[in-house]
């Protein structure tokens, strides 16, 4: 993935991150349940619309949370497509899901959490393991709509694994995900 698409990833989310800091405290539920949209730039295919749901479960106050999630999206290239007229998948479908740990020093803060954990990414019909390292925020939107469990989220994640094209040798990708998503906590 190219300099110019992080750039534009880190411009959309470093106003959420400063309007996160003004948000009233955390939410002490233990549960929650986040449905996300986003961007998904696999490395060299270009970038695709990603969605999912996630699943996470707080402890201490939520300054640290365990969270699985499933998503799916696309991976189909204007690349390979105009200058290659080649599929390199035997499907353009993308799956991947995740287990991770966070660590929010400060959930009611303007301080982003850090994740960390691994992941399946199922490009194609092709599986990968892969590491997960990220950041995001959580904002609580307490008495919206009269309910005190609603919240935003927002994160950026790298997906790191090793993948082989066409019977090359194997090279580490780097795939940037930011997804932007509602939060129900229960």
């Amino acid at each position: 993935m190219n300099r110019q698409y992080r750039l534009r990833i880190c411009a959309l989310l470093i106003p959420l991150v400063a309007l996160a800091g003004g948000a009233a405290a955390q939410p002490r539920f233990e549960h929650s349940l986040s449905l996300s949209g986003g961007l998904y730039a696999a490395s060299g295919l270009g970038t695709n619309f990603y969605y999912g749901v996630r699943y996470n479960y707080y402890v201490l106050g939520g300054r640290y949370f365990f969270e699985a999630s499933l998503c799916t999206g696309s991976l189909e290239s204007a690349v390979l497509k105009t200058i290659s007229k080649s599929q390199l998948f035997a499907s353009e479908r993308l799956t991947t899901y995740e287990f991770g740990v966070a660590v929010d020093a400060n959930p009611s803060g303007p301080v982003p959490f850090l994740i960390f954990g691994v992941a399946g990414i199922n490009q194609g019909g092709e599986t990968s393991f892969a590491g997960v390292v990220g950041f995001g925020k959580r904002v609580p939107l307490p008495g919206l709509f009269g309910v005190n469990g609603l919240g935003i989220r927002f994160d950026a994640r790298d997906h790191i694994f090793s993948q082989r094209l066409n019977n090359s040798d194997p090279i580490i990708v780097h795939n940037i995900v930011a997804t932007f998503g509602i939060q129900v906590y229960f």
